[in-house]
């Protein structure tokens, strides 16, 4: 499909060493989409720009949530030169959900075919990233804490933090987050991300993963602890061991948290996370 200076096509498997070396300055940013690329996945698609030979401008994924890649697109002017052909592409395709960054989210929501959805509701979160190993929590684990990876036994003990982890940081108001959604949505984590638990007296009571794992990225997610043991530095531990065994593959550490999350903003910090850059989640209602 061709529009102007602009084409897009599905990739194809010669593609993607190609992807690999477009998107490698942004991962950070794209995780996510950086795992569908080095895992070879369908769905995937490349928006090439003549200038005067092709070249790659921008990548997305789209599987009723897109995932996009366009650090070209800066400003409306860019978009109008972009939107035609934006535009063509996705008017037979269903959307849930966008993901990425915010000021290219932003511009795609004037694209007119998303423009004329109907929009649910925005998350909005601020990427950080990490440079070296978080220093030692304040305090020690207690002599009954332990900290476990978890297997796809630990499921069923999982569940409970999980769904009320989905339900603060992810999901829309309003969007009931059954049993079902989350025992499916760990299982595939359980088998494809690093998911570590904490356990206090035997009982589960705090959580981290991996959420996506990029080429050079790894992006971090599901932490939550239940609230009656709170302030005891359990997430602080568990993304430290987390980190270590990224770190440990050469990998580098990012992960998102909500803007009005002041509490876990303030903990990435000690840890030594940056703030980098402003990342959005936008929900359409069928």
């Amino acid at each position: 499909m061709s529009q102007g200076n602009f084409l897009i096509r599905s990739a194809v498997k010669t593609d993607f060493p190609l992807l690999e070396t477009f998107i490698l300055p942004y991962e950070h940013f794209c995780v996510q989409l950086a795992s569908f690329i080095r895992r070879k996945e369908k769905d995937i698609y490349i928006f090439f720009k003549s200038s005067p030979l092709p070249e790659i401008w921008g990548i997305i994924y789209l599987n009723k949530a897109l995932f996009h890649c366009l650090p070209f697109l800066k400003t409306e002017e860019d978009l109008n030169s972009f939107s035609p052909v934006l535009n063509d592409f996705l008017e037979d395709k269903k959307i849930k959900t966008i993901i990425g960054t915010k000021t290219q989210t932003e511009l795609l929501l004037k694209t007119p075919v998303l423009k004329a959805k109907n929009l649910n509701q925005k998350n909005f979160y601020i990427l950080m990233t990490l440079q070296t190993l978080p220093p030692d929590p304040p305090s020690p684990l207690n002599p009954c804490d332990e900290i476990k990876r978890c297997t796809e036994y630990d499921l069923e003990n999982l569940l409970d933090l999980q769904k009320k982890y989905l339900i603060k940081e992810v999901a829309p108001a309003g969007k009931k987050v059954t049993d079902l959604e989350c025992s499916l949505g760990l299982k595939e984590m359980l088998k494809n991300q690093l998911v570590l638990a904490l356990t206090s007296d035997g009982e589960i009571v705090s959580k981290a993963n991996t959420n996506a794992i990029g080429i050079n990225w790894v992006q971090l997610g599901g932490v939550y602890t239940h609230p009656l043991y709170r302030n005891n530095y359990y997430a602080w531990h568990l993304i430290r061991v987390l980190c270590y065994r990224i770190m440990k593959t050469q990998k580098n550490v990012c992960l998102f948290v909500k803007e009005k999350n002041t509490p876990a903003s303030n903990l990435y910090n000690r840890m030594g996370f940056s703030e980098k850059e402003g990342f959005e989640i936008v929900y359409f209602t069928a």
